[in-house]
């Protein structure tokens, strides 16, 4: 079933996409290169971030034989998290605007896998979530005290518990 996304988000923040969108992509693409995925593609067409293929190997109907997977990767930097993941954390959250992505992968590419990634600040970890699991999990805005008029605080967001997503080290470093 298609779901539709309700418009109150707030408005493109140009300074943050030019800061943090190029290199997140690259960081994807550097991850994907790491473990083996071929014909990656990142295009600015305001769909998927990237696209890659990867071999497997079928164990069950067809044993030995393999066949190249469809994946797409939509990516995000929280730029509050710095170091390790803040035990307070309870959820990972996405925009739910993002709908629009799991409503075009469900009607056109089924087949494919669809993971969001939430990058940290120095794009050295990251959460893999698949898009089943964001499109599964509550729409809520965020609840902050301190900034009440914040136009973040209106826009709805996935909030995703942490154990269905998997941290990942995108860059190994000293620190973790």
């Amino acid at each position: 079933m298609i779901k539709k996304h309700v418009n109150k988000n707030r408005s493109f923040d140009r300074l943050s996409y030019i800061m943090y969108d190029k290199k997140a992509k690259e960081a994807m693409i550097h991850y994907l290169k790491e473990h083996n995925y071929k014909d990656i593609v990142s295009i600015e067409n305001y769909n998927f971030d990237v696209s890659a293929k990867k071999e497997i190997i079928s164990n069950f109907d067809k044993p030995n034989i393999s066949e190249d997977k469809e994946h797409f990767f939509e990516v995000e930097v929280k730029t509050q998290w710095k170091g390790t993941w803040n035990p307070s954390w309870k959820e990972i959250r996405i925009p739910e605007r993002k709908q629009r992505l799991i409503n075009i992968w469900r009607e056109k590419y089924p087949d494919h896998d669809f993971k969001f990634v939430v990058f940290d600040y120095d794009l050295k970890k990251a959460w893999f979530i698949n898009a089943d699991d964001v499109e599964k999990s509550p729409i809520g805005t965020i609840q902050n005290s301190r900034f009440t008029s914040a136009p973040h605080l209106t826009e709805p967001f996935f909030h995703i518990p942490l154990d269905k997503a998997k941290l990942v080290h995108i860059i190994e470093s000293e620190d973790g």
